[in-house]
């Protein structure tokens, strides 16, 4: 049995031979008086050739494999220390990622970082033009959340700034974080 692409390939060499005057089945010369050597019809073989030519060579893409959740084994979390400087949260889930090990396994996201703290409160969401910023709450401090200014091309803004202290907080309750993370895409996905 012939698969798609073997099917468009046959399609596509019968198309160039009916615009070339040429019988598909048997190699042979059409008739001239042939209503198949009409120009008109010899361009359309043509074209119907090309379009079938691309899609022979678009590259399939292959289904992504399925991903678990996010996973740590403790051996993983024992493994990781804080980074020494402060450092920002996706630069912290960098370093997670490279040391969690399972390799069918979806990524611990930045933002699974801050919504566990906006859980624990340890930091607020706050609508500007649209747009979710992370907010210092009084608690913040607490654990060694800090914040600076930064400067862009639309200005200032301000940066959350996790400290060795906040990271090894973060890094001590990386399996509450990975079980929150199930949770949230439960909740999200229904």
């Amino acid at each position: 049995m012939l698969t798609e692409k073997e099917k468009m390939q046959r399609a596509k060499c019968y198309m160039l031979k009916l615009a070339n005057g040429i019988n598909p089945i048997d190699d042979s010369e059409i008739a001239k008086d042939s209503a198949l050597q009409n120009e008109r019809l010899s361009k359309c073989f043509l074209y119907l050739a090309e379009v079938l030519d691309g899609q022979v060579n678009l590259k399939v893409r292959s289904p992504k494999p399925f991903q678990k959740q996010f996973a740590i084994t403790p051996e993983e979390i024992a493994s990781l220390s804080p980074l020494a400087r402060d450092c920002t949260v996706s630069e912290l889930a960098g370093e997670i990622n490279r040391i969690a090990k399972e390799k069918n396994c979806k990524k611990l996201a930045a933002k699974t970082i801050n919504d566990w703290l906006v859980k624990e409160g340890y930091l607020k969401n706050r609508e500007v033009g649209g747009k979710t910023k992370r907010e210092l709450t009084a608690d913040s401090a607490n654990i060694g959340i800090t914040s600076k200014q930064g400067m862009g091309a639309f200005g200032a803004y301000t940066i959350v700034m996790y400290t060795e202290q906040a990271q090894q907080y973060i890094i001590d309750h990386l399996e509450e974080i990975a079980e929150f993370a199930k949770e949230d895409k439960n909740v999200s996905s229904d």
